[in-house]
Parts: structure tokens; sequence; C-alpha cells
């Protein structure tokens, strides 16, 4: 990848390097800031569902789509979960990567630079499988990429997903929102742990919508 900041992905080189920028910046951060994970409500709301001891964790496979500078899968990781996390930018994946050699967390994730589409995830291969702010970078393939992750949840595991939703600014091209009704009937028959919708207003004149589920799929013993 020598030369290259991402690996060829859907979304335009002007929004890759821009989030590029960012995650080059955070390479500068020192190691105590590196090693405070702020994960925020989503991934919460997924540890409070889970209810798991340190020895369950152990046992838990997790699959993170769009895994940025790895503060989410590092949390996980942390818990004692085994991670693959994948993110598109080199910037980004070297972020992750120093983040959990400051954690000592290295035997616990992997983090892979790749596109978050266009390769198989096994069926029922993973206990959790995450996708924050990212599948809409998809384009027309967003719903069957979230239909192949939702897919890829073991019984009674869970799938954690946000995205953005309108209002939201136009784009070129146009992202794909998957609105409230469209996730909830991709999860029909899953219990809903967290559900919520929200709108941000990041600028004066940038006011942006928001959708977040955290979801268990029907077990085995239901």
């Amino acid at each position: 990848m020598t030369g290259h900041t991402h690996v060829r992905v859907a979304a335009p080189k002007k929004w890759m390097d821009g989030w590029d920028k960012i995650y080059s910046q955070m390479l500068s951060a020192s190691d105590e800031e590196l090693s405070q994970l702020n994960v925020g409500s989503r991934i919460q709301q997924l540890e409070h569902a889970l209810a798991i001891t340190e020895s369950d964790a152990k046992n838990m496979d997790v699959l993170e789509l769009g895994c940025g500078y790895g503060s989410v899968s590092c949390y996980l990781a942390k818990m004692g979960c085994r991670l693959v996390a994948v993110d598109a930018l080199v910037s980004a994946i070297a972020v992750a990567q120093k983040r959990a050699n400051i954690l000592n967390l290295n035997e616990n994730v992997e983090f892979r630079l790749d596109d978050m589409d266009g390769w198989p995830i096994e069926l029922e291969s993973y206990n959790v499988v995450i996708a924050l702010q990212c599948l809409q970078y998809l384009f027309d393939r967003t719903v069957p990429r979230m239909r192949e992750a939702v897919a890829a949840v073991k019984p009674g595991g869970f799938f954690v997903y946000s995205g953005n939703i309108l209002p939201h600014f136009d784009t070129d091209p146009p992202i794909r929102f998957i609105d409230e009704e469209e996730l909830k009937s991709e999860l029909e028959g899953w219990t809903i742990h967290g559900f919520g919708t929200e709108e941000r207003i990041m600028k004066p004149g940038d006011k942006r919508g928001y959708v977040w589920i955290v979801a268990r799929k029907p077990g085995l013993d239901e």
C-alpha cells in the first residue's frame, strides 16, 4: 500500500482524503490520549445488553466494519472479546493499532486494512457485528451489505448499527440513508435493546439526523 492512503472503495477520493487528514493528525496524539476509550452510548448499551462476565467475553467473536481509529474495538477487546476490525484507510488502521499497542490488546483484536464490502462474511459466524456511521457510504450496496452483516450474526447475537437520516445536507453522490422503518423491518423478530433517533446541529445551517439500534437475534432456545 506504499504511496496510497486507502484501498479502493465506493466513496469519492475527496471524502476519503478528508477522513485521512483527521486520522493522520491523531497519529501524533499522546499515549495517554489514545488510551482513553470514549465509545458513546451505542456501545455502552451493547455492553449492558450483553451482561457478560470476563469468561463469557473470551468466547465472543466480534466484527466491526468501518472501525476508524479503533476505540470501539479496543473497548470490546479490553472486555476480553476477540475482534476483527476493518477499515479502508491506512491512517485509521495505524491509529487503531497504535491504540491497541498502548493498551496491550494485540492478542484480542486484528485490524484489517480492507474495504468493508466486496468479501464474503460467513453466515452466523459472529456473536456481534458492528457498523457505526459507515454502511451509508456504500451507496447501492448499503442495504445488501447490511443484510449480509445481519446474516453473519449468530443466533442470540447482536447487531449494532448507526447511520444518518434526514435532515442532512445533499452529497454528491447521495449517501444511502436507512431510515427507522427500514431498519426495524430488516430486524423484524429481533429483540430491540436500544433504539433511537436524534438531530444535531453541527454548525449553523448544518443539521443532521441520526438513527441507531442495538438488536439481539432470536436464539436457538427461543
